[in-house]
């Protein structure tokens, strides 16, 4: 599906894909999208304190 996804934009023109992701996802999201092409160029780092 995000192969095909990806071809779809460049079929309609467009020349680049961004995505957002959790780094710290178990599932290993980050391997699947470096695996297809991918890359990282920026982090995020969010701070929460329950009360």
């Amino acid at each position: 599906m995000l192969l095909s996804g990806m071809q779809r934009l460049r079929d309609v023109g467009m020349d680049k894909a961004l995505l957002g992701v959790d780094a710290e996802n178990p599932s290993g999201a980050t391997r699947l999208y470096e695996s297809v092409g991918f890359r990282k160029v920026h982090t995020n780092i969010f701070y929460v304190k329950e009360f």
